[in-house]
């Protein structure tokens, strides 16, 4: 008895303790457990805040936290009743959930290539498109920023490229609802995204089939938790600052270049003087810099979560408003996103439903106007001194300040899902269940070409609205058993797919007038008013199996097969059976492990599997489709008409492209788990490419000259390898080191073979396909990469240059021997441009409340064609345009020459985010506070000499203007033409082709949690 009442007495003497959670990087970790060191009763869990409030006895003398993800603190709490607490991120962490399809494992339980992100390892500060998050932080993965377009189009790869004309992105899913198009991806918001699972290998993928044909990025929202609801607010002031721009002649120096290319011609004096004051008004213009502007950026972000009694919800509306750095871009979006849950029938039933909207509207930028800020001489003013527009025309030249400024070329985007899910386990084990979502993505593009007065342009205006649509289901069932050791689940799936796309557009010039812009296009004259509309559906019907299997948390097994049918490809090659198997051993289990007391995990996996791609082909590519052809005169109405005629060849036999994987890797913890990484080795093969050929015309059953195929092959090998260390853990101090690395080598294996279209059989026997084109003046057309057999894809193929002769000119090894200076008897060698590795680093510090968090990401092995610098840096631009200050000392004399001078080193070391943060203690309501300062794209170190190693992946044009003016057989009055071949690794500044500056960026922001 009294021993009891001194027990019950040292309890009644309790004391509270509150505190924070914070990660590596200062941001607050939700959902961490919070108890007294020896007590089984109790404790609590921090909330989005990262907070926590605890009444523990007066004796108590240690706390233990502990979350997922993170290394297990014990902090000690004698005389306090407040603590802030930094957790040691165990990124790698072998018990982390990840979602894998249609269900969720452990990492430790996986036996596919499977990465997992969550954010309190993302990228921080001003971003423009969610793939930022997870740039060089994913070995395998690589996010490329062509530039610092706020609208720009990034590039994402997994594994290398895994088609030669089919779509090279993964395979995005938003809380199990596949995206249609992946650049929908951009109209995201950020600040809802909890953590990116990532599948790699094709025994991980094959359960998304087709779809999971370049892997799967599975991307999972935040959630809201029950309990007391919690407020969160974000906000961010950003400003950004071009970078890198060209060394362009100024005034004087293109008067000093002018007059040394005239002299050279044999010009007197006169003539010079004369030829320069012909040209000069009095202007000493950075055309560069005019066109820039320092880029102010706000974010903000508001969400409230909670629930109770099996009811939780979770909703956030954000709004960004960010602008460019070249005059008159940007972007604002205002999006919302909820999701809600509840539990019914003693938790038996689970019911979820979520939407997310966001609205985007952009103001574009017209790429024609950088090859225009390069060529426009500075003698040029922007201005006239009455404040008017300097006007001037001339091939591919005029006022690009003026053109930007005075263009409209804006999109509005709404892109809205909806999704429902609802799941009944019937008796312990077996669960049914339905998913059902729409998918709705609605662009309207505005474009409007005034007429500039002095180039005697016609106006031109376009209205064009686009929808993506999709309506997506499936009925599932999972049956989880446990017999003593062993461990089996199975999963069943009906999947559901139908896609609609829709198109329509007017074009129109010679309006009436130009103050309302394309508001009037039937004010046009008839015969330049054009119209036109598409629309085309396919649809999508898949079953699939799984099993997976562990014996006593050692030896795993997974199988899994789908069946994919659908209607892009002909009734005989309509279905695609695509299976899988793996197979993992955690060794570190086995009890001849037990007594190594460093080692705390060891597993080693091995997989194979198929996919298949249809991403290369559109909705109706299996038919003869007919379509405008051009334009001809009708003298009867006095009308320009549009001509229709065949477009495509019919091919029936058109078959999935398959691609099978292997995989084998291993994963390890060791001190402690203080020390984590994993290593993956993979050998993947393509066959049946999809590609269009050129065939024999006339010739039976074709229409046209080309046909889409089946043939040809490729292989995808390398590495990847990740490592994360945890250097130094203290109590008040910690520093962490982390890096991954990998490796691809693509290869062509065959571009031989024959197809037919039902009617007639070709013979494919070329080992060499030309593809992207040096660009500029004189030089489209030309080829310099190439799909050549035993290659990577895209391999340049051209003349090796050796110095200059006596006169200025480029010399190649010739052909037939010493040397020549015509590049077109030049012999031409192979050069692989492909990178041999990326990488990056991550160095993580905590002391006390702060933070500092520094990522830098690299490539190397990489090389660039710098077409711009090819076309830049010559002396004969001086005179009616502009060179770069190099052409005046090089002494090259003649025109632009495509050769390996101008193929460059594109290796590089980016830091690409640096983060400081600072947590204050708990105040009142205030819950969490932390502020935090952010830089992105800190500095680069590399010897390429284009604006930037990271380059815009140019082909054929994808935007809306381009469509409706090619369709209604209209061309921007300013387009250069261009290549609309594949032009990966060219660095070209011409028509389109045009870089973006890239920016540096700098970011103020708070988070603060009330509750």
């Amino acid at each position: 008895m009294i021993c009891v009442s001194f027990t019950q007495l040292a309890f009644s003497q309790t004391k509270v303790v509150t505190g924070t959670v914070v990660d590596d990087k200062g941001a607050p970790i939700q959902g961490a457990s919070v108890a007294v060191k020896g007590v089984s009763k109790g404790g609590t869990t921090t909330d989005a805040g990262g907070a926590f409030t605890l009444s523990v006895p007066e004796s108590a003398r240690t706390l233990v936290i502990s979350s997922v993800g993170f290394t297990q603190q014990e902090i000690d709490i004698t005389g306090k009743t407040s603590v802030s607490v930094a957790m040691v991120t165990n990124s790698q962490s072998l018990s982390d959930v990840v979602v894998i399809g249609y269900g969720t494992a452990r990492k430790k339980d996986l036996t596919g290539a499977v990465s997992q992100i969550a954010s309190k390892d993302f990228t921080t500060g001003n971003l423009a498109n969610p793939a930022q998050l997870i740039a060089g932080k994913v070995p395998g993965v690589v996010v490329t920023q062509p530039g610092g377009d706020p609208n720009g189009v990034f590039t994402i790869r997994l594994r290398g490229q895994t088609s030669i004309s089919g779509g090279q992105t993964p395979l995005i899913v938003i809380d199990g609802v596949p995206l249609d198009d992946p650049a929908t991806f951009a109209n995201i918001p950020a600040g809802d995204i909890a953590s990116i699972d990532i599948l790699k290998d094709a025994s991980a993928a094959a359960i998304y089939g087709s779809r999971g044909a370049n892997g799967v990025m599975v991307v999972n929202t935040k959630k809201g938790v029950s309990g007391k609801a919690v407020i969160e607010y974000n906000g961010s002031v950003s400003v950004d600052k071009v970078g890198t721009l060209y060394d362009m002649a100024n005034a004087t120096q293109w008067k000093e270049g002018y007059t040394k290319l005239l002299t050279s011609q044999g010009a007197s004096a006169g003539k010079i003087d004369s030829s320069i004051a012909g040209y000069d008004h009095g202007g000493n213009t950075d055309w560069q810099r005019a066109l820039a502007q320092t880029g102010v950026s706000t974010s903000q972000y508001v969400s409230i979560s909670g629930g109770s009694n099996g009811f939780s919800y979770r909703g956030s509306v954000n709004y960004i408003d960010q602008q460019g750095v070249v005059i008159n871009s940007g972007r604002k979006q205002l999006g919302l996103h909820f999701v809600a849950q509840q539990k019914a029938l003693d938790d038996k039933l689970v019911m979820q439903f979520g939407i997310l909207n966001t609205n985007t509207t952009r103001r574009l930028t017209d790429y024609n106007i950088f090859y225009e800020a390069y060529s426009s001489p500075p003698v040029y003013p922007v201005k006239n001194p009455d404040g008017s527009y300097f006007t001037y025309s001339d091939f591919a030249l005029q006022n690009p300040v003026q053109q930007q400024a005075e263009e409209t070329q804006n999109v509005t985007e709404n892109f809205t899902i909806l999704s429902a899910t609802a799941d009944y386990e019937i008796i312990p084990g077996l669960k049914v269940g339905v998913v059902g979502s729409t998918s709705q993505f609605n662009s309207q593009y505005e474009y409007f070409e005034p007429v500039f007065q002095g180039v005697g342009n016609s106006n031109v205006g376009s209205l064009t609205t686009g929808n993506i649509d999709s309506k997506k289901g499936n009925a599932h069932i999972n049956y989880a058993k446990s017999w003593g050791k062993g461990n089996l689940t199975l999963t069943g799936v009906y999947e559901y797919n139908l896609f609609e796309n829709n198109q329509n557009g007017s074009v129109a010039s010679n309006l009436l007038l130009n103050s309302i812009g394309a508001w009037s296009l039937q004010s046009a004259p008839q015969q330049y008013q054009h119209a036109y509309s598409e629309r085309d559906e396919s649809m999508l019907i898949s079953y699939i199996g799984r099993a997976t299997y562990n014996w006593d948390q050692k030896y795993f097994i997974t199988a899994s097969i789908r069946d994919d049918g659908s209607s892009k490809f002909g009734a005989n090659n309509a279905h695609g059976i695509f299976p899988s198997a793996a197979g993992a051993w955690r060794i570190s289990n086995e009890n001849f492990m037990k007594n190594i007391s460093w080692l705390n995990e060891l597993k080693i996996n091995a997989g194979w599997g198929k996919t298949g791609n249809q991403d290369a082909i559109g909705a109706y590519s299996k038919l003869e489709l007919y379509g405008p052809v051009g334009s001809y005169y009708n003298g009867a109405s006095e009308l320009w008409l549009t001509q229709y005629g065949p477009t495509q060849n019919a091919n029936p036999n058109l078959q999935w492209e398959v691609r099978t994987g292997r995989n084998i890797g291993f994963d390890f913890a060791i001190m402690s788990n203080r020390l984590t990484g994993g290593f993956n080795y993979f050998n993947d093969i393509t066959t049946k490419l999809l590609y269009t050929y050129t065939i024999p015309f006339p010739s039976p059953g074709a229409v046209v000259n080309t046909l889409l195929a089946n043939v040809g092959g490729m292989s995808n090998k390398g590495y990847e390898f990740n490592l994360n260390y945890q250097l130094v853990h203290t109590n008040d101090f910690s520093f962490t080191v982390g890096g991954q690395i990998s490796s691809v080598m693509t290869r062509i294996t065959s571009l031989a073979g024959s197809f037919g279209n039902g009617v007639s059989t070709y013979a494919l026997s070329t080992d060499q396909v030309p593809e992207g084109s040096a660009e500029g003046r004189g030089l489209s057309g030309a080829p310099i990469t190439y799909l050549k057999v035993g290659y990577t894809p895209e391999v340049f193929w051209m003349p090796h240059y050796i110095g200059l002769n006596s006169k200025g000119q480029e010399m190649y090894d010739s052909a037939k021997g010493g040397t020549t200076t015509n590049v077109l008897a030049a012999e031409n060698f192979y050069t692989d441009p492909a990178p041999k590795f990326n990488y990056g680093i991550n160095l993580a510090f905590t002391y006390k409340a702060w933070g500092l968090n520094m990522f830098l990401r690299g490539v190397s092995g990489a090389k660039i064609f710098d077409n711009t610098r090819m076309v830049l840096d010559n002396i004969n631009r001086f005179g009616g345009n502009n060179g770069t200050v190099e052409a005046l000392t090089n002494g090259i004399t003649n025109g632009p020459q495509a050769s390996d001078h101008w193929l460059e080193n594109a290796s590089f070391l980016r830091m690409d985010n640096l983060n400081l943060t600072y947590t204050f203690k708990p105040i009142g309501q205030f819950q969490s506070i932390r502020v935090y300062f952010a830089a992105n794209n800190v500095f680069v170190i590399t010897k390429y000499r284009g604006l930037d190693p990271e380059i815009r992946v140019a082909g054929g044009s994808t935007n809306a203007l381009q469509n409706a003016l090619g369709s209604a057989g209209v061309a921007n009055s300013f387009s250069q033409g261009g290549s609309t071949g594949n032009q990966q690794y060219i660095d070209a500044a011409y028509s389109n082709d045009g870089f973006y500056p890239k920016t540096h960026s700098y970011t103020l922001g708070v988070n603060i949690t009330f509750k």
